[in-house]
């Protein structure tokens, strides 16, 4: 930008790059926060990961980021949150929030709340002093350690038609093969285009709680064609044809704590009838069975032997090509 641009406190001059931590309820707890301001004036780019901190691609994609753009022939700001859930990232934890009073999981409080628990604090912190300031908004999400999954990005649900045109057109210049739309509000990306109106979406790339450098290259690839799409970054992205959007979806959740045993592999196709996974206790007794309700294809699946009630199980759905809008759906992880 030709003026300076101010997050949160923190002010980045024209053609600069400001790279800080953020204390937030507490001196222990810090954010690394990265403004990238360009020389020219344009739109912003939020970058955020780590919602959850055992998934690594985004994470890694975001801070490398950091130091590979040059303000010098950017027109617009990019603002990149490497690591939102800092005790998560470094205590190792799945899903929670340590922080939080309740073990709450941040992608679960949107909107947040001023006054609320540690959780919804942090995300009303971030929608007030980043979202809400942005033009663009990606989270990115990559299934947990707990999760196997198939490369897919979601669009947040937003209110206006405008808008959601305006992200399917961004999706069809990205290198995803499928896409789906949520209809979720809890969700941080949901509730960025929900109640602030900011455009956003989440890729969901890697899983099984590991990285390898090919998922970081195609994700800071897809997040630079988005700054392309929005002008920031010289340059136009080619369009893609081969998108497909899921469509009919089911998202299964562990209805019994036990033994996990998956009878079928994320990417697999299924039937319907055809059975996806049971639960066992310590002793071998059944507890629970899933079948499909319809044909479709695996996108996440439970990978740890033990699980709890309420756990994730399986995600799966149908896929159709994406001039043919899909419908809304509630994904969440």
């Amino acid at each position: 930008m030709t003026q300076d641009v101010t997050f949160a406190g923190i002010t980045a001059k024209s053609g600069e790059i400001v790279k800080t931590e953020i204390p937030f309820g507490g001196s222990k707890y810090k954010i690394p926060v990265a403004i990238i301001n360009g020389k020219e004036d344009g739109k912003t780019f939020l970058i955020t990961a780590s919602i959850h901190g055992f998934e690594y691609p985004g994470i890694q994609a975001a801070a490398e980021l950091i130091s590979e753009l040059d303000p010098s022939v950017m027109s617009g700001a990019v603002v990149i949150i490497p690591i939102v859930n800092t005790s998560g990232f470094y205590g190792r934890h799945p899903y929670i929030c340590p922080e939080d009073e309740n073990f709450n999981n941040l992608n679960r409080v949107g909107p947040g709340k001023p006054d609320g628990t540690f959780a919804e604090r942090l995300i009303y912190f971030l929608e007030e002093e980043f979202v809400k300031k942005s033009n663009f908004h990606v989270d990115l999400h990559s299934g947990d350690a707990t999760e196997a999954l198939l490369r897919f990005c979601a669009i947040g649900n937003a209110q206006s038609e405008e808008t959601r045109e305006f992200v399917h057109e961004i999706v069809h210049h990205l290198d995803f093969h499928y896409h789906t739309q949520s209809s979720g509000s809890t969700e941080f990306y949901n509730s960025s285009a929900k109640y602030a109106g900011v455009p956003s979406m989440m890729f969901e790339c890697g899983g099984r709680g590991s990285w390898d450098p090919e998922e970081v290259e195609f994700e800071k690839e897809c997040l630079r064609r988005i700054m392309q799409m929005l002008d920031i970054l010289p340059g136009k992205p080619e369009h893609n044809e081969k998108v497909q959007c899921i469509d009919r979806q089911s998202w299964i959740e562990c209805g019994q704590t036990g033994f996990f045993y998956g009878y079928c592999k994320v990417g697999d196709d299924i039937k319907e009838g055809q059975k996806l996974y049971e639960i066992r206790d310590v002793w071998g007794n059944l507890l629970e069975d899933h079948y499909a309700a319809y044909d479709g294809k695996v996108f996440i699946l439970n990978n740890t032997l033990g699980v709890s009630k309420g756990d994730d199980a399986i995600f799966y759905g149908s896929v159709k090509h994406l001039h043919d809008h899909c419908s809304l759906h509630d994904h969440h992880s």
